[in-house]
């Protein structure tokens, strides 16, 4: 053995010694050091393999609209069976992706919250009950689109679709042109729903309609009461008495609206609501299942026309009076009622007109059953057939003239 290859199998078997030296210690840190490299290794590659199945997807559904756009004016009548048996839309992006998308924002001033869990909007949509392929649905407010969706399951012959802000146009024309060939007729107005004509745009009454909408607050007991003069006077979308409304409220206007006698939530909208209609408070939708959240859980009603109503007196005049009497919803319920009638005639005629109606006057408003409100209310119209003069008199106007003299 030569010198050199002696000193090099010496140095290697210093090198060896040396290498039994590690520690425990050393050990296990060098240990745990390559499990963590091996464990973000993995961590990478689940990452790169969730954006890729991610980004599939997206170009899929892309794809599939465009293709569906293209091929659906040829689509077969087999095709459009399929697509009908199995109520399934044509490949559509989510509606969360459909929001970023299109940028779209929920606009504080006009109440607006969209409803992104589509379990929740076939939820809602189910509350209508049977929709026929012969049926038309009008919805109120579609937003992006959530609710439309859901309906569109249902098949119905024909959807109307009232949206007032034009930035949903675009996401509400892209289901239209998915539904064509399913032969669904789907109309899109950008209008005011407080001033949409009804008889205008749906003068066919031999089809049942129904009233859907996830409403803004802002409008929502003003549109009620819009809707239930309508009842009254068989107009607009209540032409026939099948027409039926699903429609969300906050939980706490929902549970006036259906408060029995009583309740403590028992108020105006909830004689008025009973007097023409027949609402059910059917669920309760958590406030975290909108986008904005808002401040409130939202309540979903349905209300039933009745086939005969409890009354024949004029609307306006039903409301005035019920409005009155719950002015003082604390007080006893002829110190609302007496506001109606002037000074010099409040107690006497008051009294007398209870007395004609059989109601105890020192009810509260909340302990009024919808017929006593509807015997105070004809009492009330007896009184000013026979006193014409009475029924301009506002009590609230001699407060507010004398404020202007003051400031003149």
């Amino acid at each position: 053995m030569s010198g050199n290859e002696h000193k090099q199998q010496k140095l290697n078997v210093k090198y060896a010694d040396s290498s039994l030296k590690l520690d425990k210690a050393q050990l296990e840190f060098m240990k745990l050091i390559e499990e963590q490299n091996l464990e973000r290794v993995q961590k990478l590659k689940r990452l790169r393999r969730n954006n890729l199945m991610t980004a599939g997807a997206l170009i899929t559904s892309v794809v599939g609209i465009y293709a569906y756009s293209i091929l659906s004016s040829n689509m077969s009548t087999a095709a459009v069976r399929v697509l009908k048996s199995g109520l399934r839309l044509p490949p559509l992006p989510t509606l969360r992706d459909i929001v970023k998308l299109y940028n779209l924002r929920a606009v504080k001033q006009l109440s607006q919250n969209f409803l992104m869990d589509e379990r929740l909007t076939d939820k809602i949509v189910k509350q209508c009950g049977r929709v026929d392929s012969n049926d038309v649905v009008l919805e109120v407010g579609p937003g992006p689109g959530g609710i439309t969706r859901s309906i569109i399951r249902r098949e119905p012959k024909h959807i109307v679709l009232v949206e007032k802000d034009a930035r949903f146009l675009p996401t509400l024309e892209l289901l239209r042109d998915c539904v064509a060939p399913l032969n669904i007729q789907m109309q899109i107005f950008v209008d005011d729903i407080l001033t949409f004509n009804i008889e205008n745009h749906l003068p066919d009454i031999t089809q049942r309609l129904h009233l859907v909408g996830n409403l803004p607050f802002s409008i929502s007991t003003r549109l009620l009461i819009n809707w239930l003069e309508d009842v009254s006077l068989r107009r607009g979308a209540f032409r026939r008495r099948d027409t039926c409304m699903t429609l969300t409220f906050q939980k706490e206007v929902a549970e006036r609206i259906c408060a029995p006698l009583g309740h403590e939530q028992r108020c105006r909208l909830s004689v008025m609501s009973q007097i023409w209609t027949q609402p059910f408070l059917k669920f309760v939708i958590p406030g975290t299942a909108f986008v904005p959240k808002p401040e409130v859980d939202v309540g979903v009603v349905k209300l039933m026309p009745l086939k005969e109503p409890k009354t024949t007196l004029d609307f306006r005049l039903v409301e005035k009076v019920v409005r009155h009497i719950f002015n003082m919803r604390q007080k006893y319920c002829r110190r609302g009622f007496e506001t109606l009638l002037p000074p010099d005639q409040r107690e006497t005629v008051t009294f007398e007109l209870f007395k004609e109606a059989d109601v105890q006057d020192t009810l509260r408003p909340f302990q009024l059953s919808v017929d006593e409100c509807l015997r105070l209310a004809t009492a009330y119209s007896n009184f000013i057939q026979k006193n014409p003069e009475v029924e301009s008199y506002n009590f609230r106007a001699p407060k507010r003239e004398a404020i202007e003299a003051k400031a003149s």
